[in-house]
């Protein structure tokens, strides 16, 4: 969802978790598709990548059945208790969900190495808080992210924003009903009785519908600019689960049935027409598409069209609701939310064990193991708990929230420990030193021998040293860290002054996320030599006159072109002494002369060549000396995640560059040389012979697979001063 401020398939959704007795066997038949399109999508199935609408079916099941239950309880006794009906939440979603959460940590204690089970312990607590989706929505906008394995538990935030508005709609519910009875009162008496309960009907429908297009405009206006955040917020999606809680509403009104049983048609023609929205939406929509935005409407009104269709006993008699009722998928109705509890983790943990995608039949096999398990969970925890078999009482059953929050708290933070001490166990292994490897070639310095004895220790199959820097619990630490001017925030733009305030000389930095991890390396260096230092920075924006996509997105980054105008025209006025730019490539595609997109690398590389020459061009003539940076190189693997599985060795995590990426870098080279800026190659820092050590000396080298890390960028800062050919500013 995507990465890259896109939203990629692989996104997780969730079903509803509603009370599952007396239910039509159409919307059981509705929550069978719902689950199997979330299945399709996240098993990898290429020509169905819009499977990922399914949570659209599922918030307006959800919305429907839960409001169902509220307009009943209403009609039946002119009131509707809150303890009741947060006390058949937790029966219905917490026993299941809270067992997910513990045996999903627990198996990555046990599976997975320290690097994911810290984060993941994180992860948990946020779920069993209901507060997932807020937590995937920071992690999915942090740009140094997007190249990392999604949380096995990442599943949770539709659960969350389901939560978050029944946090919500029986308090606007009831404050509707205490109008609606006042009104009543003032008008001859009426605030009990049929009219009184019609008129607190009218009060919700329209609560209800002003929730929904409030909730509509927003998703519309957020989702262009803010896709990530957007897909997991709260705010877009309550006009999903608004439209089935209208529905629920007006089915209860004796005039609108009464026109749907008078068109039998009419049902015919919606449920036909519902299912044809959803499997159109399944495959025209993909990662690509912006969603939710507008473009949910598709599977949302689809479901609503099916929903509706059989609110009459003799809609469930039309060919659609024929076909959604046979058993299997009422079976797999009654599953779905225990299988979408059950399919993430089983797709996602095997993929960070093994470091590469899932073949087919091992996608099958996660499949079919969730099935088995959900029938198992379904069984014998879901039903015997929703069904009242055990913790009854409302009294008791409302207990479930803080014992299932301190119950993952326990087996989360408890995983952490175990993971760190894992991390440590066994016999102590020193680092690796320049004495571990025979005589460096006396051209080397300090760290690139350092770096040649890291590699020939790896090719050793030497242990992982006990004392890395850092720990493998704490890789968060290993992100780039930024300067106080980010320019993520596209509303604010100043100029901050890093290095050395009150040195004599100028420094700026242009580029993109590969410029921010050099930011500990040129501090240094500017501090030591006198520079003030203006970092022009802004994630996954090319330092090159051409205009990109958003990476993930076939949508042009206006923003970044608006940036760099600004950052150019900063620039010209502060004279600078020096300029290094450092960018990466373009992480997707870029846009040609005539508007069009191109993603072809060959052609990509072909464009990018006098873009680059054109954007060094511009900022020589403003400067005393430009350098461009070289891009480090990058790799498949994630360091990391490659030193956490459990047996790695420094040779498990020996790797090579990616040769397309070396080849679009080689284009920045030219670009460079034909204009005559100097280039600085720190690849010899990085690699040796062919071959690319995850951590050299104590020290992890990369964050992911592109990036250097925090601890590893201040041991360049004298091998980069030296080559930049800077000595102390006296």
């Amino acid at each position: 969802m995507s990465s890259d401020i896109s939203v990629p398939s692989s996104v997780p959704t969730a079903p509803p978790k509603t009370h599952a007795r007396q239910l039509r066997g159409d919307v059981q038949g509705l929550r069978a598709v719902a689950i199997l399109t979330v299945l399709a999508a996240h098993a990898g199935v290429s020509w169905f990548a819009g499977g990922f609408v399914g949570v659209d079916l599922f918030f307006v099941i959800s919305g429907f059945l839960i409001t169902q239950q509220l307009v009943g309880e209403l009609g039946r006794t002119g009131w509707i208790s809150l303890r009741r009906f947060y006390a058949r939440r937790a029966r219905r979603i917490l026993p299941a969900a809270t067992l997910t959460l513990a045996a999903t940590v627990v198996g990555a204690v046990l599976l997975l190495g320290p690097a994911q089970v810290a984060p993941l312990a994180v992860d948990a607590v946020w779920a069993a808080a209901f507060a997932a989706n807020i937590r995937m929505a920071v992690s999915g906008t942090d740009y140094f992210q997007a190249e990392l394995p999604p949380s096995p538990v990442q599943h949770f935030w539709s659960l969350a924003v389901e939560e978050q508005f029944y946090l919500v709609w029986p308090l606007v519910a009831v404050i509707c009903i205490v109008l609606a009875g006042r009104i009543g009162a003032s008008r001859r008496g009426e605030g009990d009785g049929p009219q009184g309960s019609a008129r607190a009907r009218r009060f919700l429908l329209a609560a209800i519908a002003l929730i929904t297009l409030a909730s509509l405009a927003w998703s519309v206006v957020h989702t262009p600019g803010e896709a990530t955040a957007a897909y997991f917020s709260s705010l877009t999606r309550a006009w999903e689960l608004g439209i089935g809680a209208g529905l629920a509403i007006l089915v209860t009104s004796g005039r609108v049935m009464q026109r749907l049983a008078g068109a039998p048609w009419a049902r015919e023609t919606l449920v036909l027409g519902g299912l044809a929205a959803i499997v159109l939406a399944c495959l025209a929509y993909d990662e690509a598409t912006p969603f939710p935005g507008y473009q949910a409407a598709l599977p949302v009104l689809g479901s609503a069209a099916v929903i509706l269709a059989g609110a009459l006993p003799s809609g469930e008699t039309t060919l659609g609701a024929r076909l959604l009722s046979v058993p299997p998928m009422r079976a797999i109705g009654d599953w779905s939310f225990s299988l979408y509890l059950w399919h993430w983790p089983l797709l996602v943990m095997p993929e960070i064990i093994l470091q590469r995608d899932l073949t087919w039949p091992e996608r099958g096999l996660a499949v079919a193991a969730a099935f088995v398990l959900a029938y198992v969970s379904f069984r014998l925890v879901e039903a015997p708990f929703r069904e009242g078999a055990v913790w009854r009482p409302t009294r008791r059953a409302l207990t479930f929230y803080p014992v299932s929050i301190a119950l993952v708290v326990v087996i989360a933070f408890g995983g952490t420990a175990y993971a760190d001490f894992q991390a440590t166990r066994g016999s102590y292994q020193p680092a690796v030193t320049l004495a571990d490897a025979p005589a460096a070639d006396p051209s080397l310095d300090e760290q690139e021998a350092l770096v040649r004895a890291s590699v020939l220790a790896a090719r050793d199959d030497t242990p992982v040293p006990t004392e890395l820097r850092p720990a493998l619990t704490e890789l968060d630490s290993l992100k780039p860290r930024r300067t106080r001017c980010d320019y993520t925030d596209d509303t604010e733009r100043d100029l901050c002054v890093d290095g050395d305030p009150d040195g004599n000389r100028t420094m700026v930095v242009f580029g993109n996320s590969h410029a921010l991890h050099w930011i500990p390396t040129l501090n240094r260096i500017a501090k030591k030599h006198g520079f003030k230092t203006y970092f022009l920075v802004k994630n996954r924006c090319v330092s090159a006159s051409i205009t990109t996509d958003r990476g993930g997105e076939k949508d042009p980054y206006t923003e970044c072109d608006d940036f760099n105008r600004w950052a150019f025209k900063q620039y010209k006025r502060l004279d600078a002494d020096l300029t290094v730019v450092s960018t990466a490539p373009p992480i997707q595609g870029v846009y040609d002369e005539d508007g069009s997109w191109v993603g072809e690398r060959t052609r990509i590389d072909e464009l990018m060549h006098p873009a680059y020459t054109d954007f060094l061009r511009r900022v020589d003539k403003h400067t005393g000396r430009t350098v461009l940076i070289r891009d480090i190189q990058g790799f498949d693997a994630n360091a990391g995640t490659c030193l956490s599985r459990p047996g790695a060795t420094l040779g498990d995590c020996l790797m090579g560059a990616v040769e397309s990426r070396e080849t679009s870098i080689d284009v920045q080279v030219r670009a460079a040389k034909q204009v005559g800026v100097d280039v600085v190659d720190m690849n010899s820092y990085f690699c040796w012979g062919g071959s690319c050590p995850a951590v050299v000396g104590d020290t992890i080298t990369h964050y992911d697979g592109t990036h250097m890390s925090r601890q590893y960028a201040p041991r360049l800062a004298e091998p980069l001063a030296r080559r930049m050919g800077l000595r102390t500013h006296g």
